[in-house]
């Protein structure tokens, strides 16, 4: 499972809002609240309330609601869609198909240097996830903030973590005999 680190997920925010806020909004949303590609596409100006977005997840995932973040770095606030809800209750915020923002986020990836493996939007949200666990050290938290009905489901963000712990550990290791 591959995800961005905050580093590479600053690149790639700072080159999508460059490229077209919209298109950056669209990614941010789907980075802050751990969404699958079709359920960022699904979101209407009425999923949008006081300041919290309501989304129905797909893959027998549970609803969640979420306060959307605002920020004073603009590379990681959500406040535009307050306004773009507002003139869009109806329809859907970010009307693209699938294949479109396949494309939007390998050219803004490959504009911000991150490797090709990471290049597709589900990496969105594994980074939230991954994020989550290294600041929380909390599954439950993960699970209740993606949807998943399963904890087994919400497992594989602590193996991403081991596997960096390992990859650091094997960098650090002197192979000199003596």
């Amino acid at each position: 499972m591959e995800y961005m680190n905050r580093e590479e997920l600053v690149r790639l925010f700072r080159v999508a809002r460059k490229h077209n806020p919209l298109h950056h909004v669209a990614m941010l949303v789907g980075l802050l609240h751990g969404l699958r590609v079709s359920e960022t596409l699904a979101i209407r100006g009425r999923d949008i309330c006081d300041g919290k977005l309501s989304v129905k997840r797909l893959k027998k995932s549970r609803a969640t609601l979420h306060a959307l973040r605002t920020d004073r770095d603009l590379l990681f606030d959500e406040s535009p869609l307050l306004e773009l809800a507002k003139s869009n209750p109806d329809t859907e915020l970010f009307p693209w198909s699938r294949q479109y923002m396949d494309v939007v986020i390998k050219r803004y990836s490959a504009l911000a240097g991150i490797h090709p493996a990471k290049r597709h939007y589900h990496v969105l949200k594994h980074s939230i996830c991954v994020l989550l666990w290294q600041e929380t050290h909390d599954l439950n938290a993960i699970q209740d903030h993606v949807g998943h009905r399963s904890s087994s489901s919400t497992l594989v963000y602590l193996r991403a973590d081991a596997a960096e712990k390992a990859q650091s550990t094997i960098a650090g290791m002197s192979f000199n005999a003596g």
